[in-house]
């Protein structure tokens, strides 16, 4: 029995041609883990209870019957139904992972012993195996279910995101799946490095944990707490170390400004007419400009309402300040830097076109396609299975 070769998307000149990845997970942190090793051109099958991805199901908006959230995280890979409980699926499974060199999954520790893939794991010595959970297994939470909102609340990003108005506020998409997925998609391949340089040796087994990668994401935040002793409160869009840094109104909007050195702050205040600023002792160096970030950004907020957002973009462009307008999302796909860098890209779909946001990578000056739609539930089971030589269970 041998892996079912997928000829008819496989792309040589993409780096990982020829690896082969079983994905067991479901939701959104395994399947981005699977799909940055597919678009960078891993050979992908990804297994489904009979009930499907949860995210099928997380609409509207749909297209056929899957929900936008599914077809963002789902796309380059083939997708089989089979139910684990069952021996001949799980046969299945386990002839799929002796012959693949990475095997990315998300159950709970319980479940993983009570299906039998612990047996499956095991009987794979040369298959990387990346579980992706709610916390390290050697802790106290390991068991338990997690989920990214309950990841945001415990490793204290919610805590430092708001305002006195809001309260604490999770961020306004999954952060931690998204880092806990690129984590898991980074110890994927530094275990596939490792394997390579001692092919003797067993594969590593990688845990990627929900609440410690939640904490390794608070960078400059957790190490104030470290070194300093900082427990921040709420300070909405300013930066804890940086000033000005943050959004100014505009006659029009809000624009984003950026000043994170002192040439950089001069520049900005030639920029908009207040050169003086920059020699005021007050706002001598970044640590002086924190200690009076209220009335400097009060003069700068006076000064930046009186013109619309795209002069301000104009002129702090050809000052070299570092800005951005707040976009809403049908303006960020609008950008001209959109377009001119491909990423968006149209799938074709059994239900009609779809477009997608691609991998944001390039790789020799080109983005990595996306070589197939996400799939429907169970797509290609029944390929996989003649390509196995397995036969269907009975109704």
């Amino acid at each position: 029995m041998t892996w079912p070769e997928d000829t008819e998307t496989h792309d040589p000149t993409l780096p990982l041609a020829g690896v082969r990845v079983l994905d067991l997970s479901r939701v959104l942190a395994g399947p981005l883990a699977a799909t940055v090793l597919a678009d960078l051109g891993a050979d992908v099958i990804k297994v489904e209870a009979p009930e499907g991805d949860e995210t099928r199901r997380w609409g509207p908006p749909f297209h056929g019957a899957d929900a936008a959230y599914y077809l963002a995280i789902n796309r380059n890979r083939r997708a089989m139904v089979l139910d684990l409980r069952e021996p001949a699926d799980l046969d299945v499974v386990k002839s799929l992972a002796a012959e693949c060199d990475v095997v990315i999954e998300n159950f709970l520790p319980r479940q993983l012993m009570s299906l039998g893939l612990d047996a499956v794991r095991d009987s794979s010595p040369h298959a990387v195996w990346v579980s992706i959970r709610g916390a390290s297994s050697s802790g106290p939470l390991g068991d338990l279910p997690g989920y990214d909102a309950m990841a945001q609340a415990r490793s204290g990003i919610m805590s430092v995101t708001g305002h006195e108005l809001t309260g604490p506020t999770k961020v306004g998409f999954p952060v931690v799946d998204v880092v806990t997925g690129l984590y898991a998609a980074i110890g994927a391949l530094g275990a596939l490095l490792g394997r390579h340089a001692d092919q003797g040796r067993r594969a590593a087994r990688v845990e990627v944990p929900l609440f410690e990668c939640g904490v390794s994401a608070l960078i400059n935040q957790a190490a104030n707490h470290l070194v300093g002793g900082a427990v921040p409160g709420l300070i909405g869009n300013l930066h804890p170390n940086v000033a000005p840094y943050g959004p100014m109104p505009t006659a029009d909007g809000q624009i984003v400004i950026g000043a994170t050195s002192n040439r950089q702050f001069a520049a900005l205040c030639a920029a908009v007419g207040r050169p003086a600023l920059a020699d005021d002792p007050q706002f001598a160096d970044n640590a002086s400009r924190l200690a009076h970030r209220v009335k400097l950004d009060d003069l700068l907020a006076a000064t930046f309402v009186r013109e619309p957002t795209k002069v301000w973009e104009a002129e702090l462009g050809r000052a070299a300040v570092a800005c951005a307008p707040v976009n809403r999302l049908d303006e960020v796909f609008l950008e001209d830097q959109v377009s001119a860098a491909g990423l968006v890209q149209t799938a074709k779909h059994p239900h009609g076109e779809v477009k997608l946001v691609a991998s944001p990578l390039r790789i020799d000056g080109q983005r990595p396609p996306i070589r197939r739609a996400p799939p429907l539930l169970g797509e290609h089971t029944a390929a996989i299975r003649d390509a196995l030589g397995v036969v269907a269970p009975p109704g």
